[in-house]
């Protein structure tokens, strides 16, 4: 294969974000104008991942006890919110510029995001968080991501649940103390929720930065024919 071959047939048009990673570029533009810095290491990677098809990043413990933990968090989120019978969704969605596969969708009009703190510390930080109507939940970057996940899949309403279960002992440090969460805590006491609806505002930014993107690829990252 000729070399640059791969990075020939790679076009601009063809970034697309995944809803889990949208709040990696949405950071305000620079006072000169322009992308900030985090959405241009963001696009570096992700075309150093199309040309080499291997992924930048490739998990660390905290994603793996999500992974791990997700049908069991899923319940438990389920039987705090009187919401039984939830199952993990399996399926992807995407539109012209975002796309992903949310954790649960409920009826016609709400998908969840379900996070698994890796301790007791981390749940309450984010437990104890106050929202507002700027803020409404803890971290920003899960703010873009519900709204992204509201946007492919059309609907209207988000939650984010932050769901304490118990760190499988496999992915444990020879220092870090194994907690009995499910144990020693109703499974109400490890489940907080933060609830806010769809802002067609907000998704527009998203559009709008998702097409700031490809005109950085495409003039300064992709190579020039």
């Amino acid at each position: 294969m000729p070399k640059g071959f791969l990075e020939n047939m790679i076009l601009a048009e063809d970034f697309k974000i995944r809803c889990s990673m949208v709040g990696k570029i949405m950071a305000d533009s620079p006072k000169g104008g322009g992308l900030p810095r985090g959405a241009i290491s963001f696009l570096e990677n992700w075309y150093k991942e199309q040309v080499t098809g291997e992924q930048t990043f490739k998990g660390n413990k905290y994603t793996k006890k999500g992974w791990a933990v997700e049908d069991a968090a899923i319940d438990d989120y389920g039987y705090a919110e009187g919401r039984f019978g939830l199952t993990k969704n399996e399926v992807f969605y995407s539109n012209e510029y975002t796309q992903g596969t949310p954790d649960v969708l409920i009826g016609d009009d709400l998908v969840v995001d379900i996070k698994a703190p890796w301790s007791l510390d981390t749940f309450y930080r984010y437990a104890r968080y106050e929202p507002t109507e700027k803020y409404p939940c803890p971290k920003t970057d899960y703010f873009w991501q519900l709204q992204a996940y509201m946007w492919v899949t059309d609907r209207s309403e988000a939650e984010l649940a932050y769901v304490l279960m118990n760190t499988p002992k496999y992915l444990l440090a020879f220092h870090d103390v194994w907690e009995d969460y499910e144990g020693t805590m109703d499974f109400k006491e490890r489940v907080k929720t933060f609830a806010f609806p769809r802002s067609n505002s907000h998704i527009a930014r998203i559009k709008k930065r998702v097409m700031e993107c490809r005109d950085y690829l495409k003039e300064t990252i992709l190579p020039k024919n």
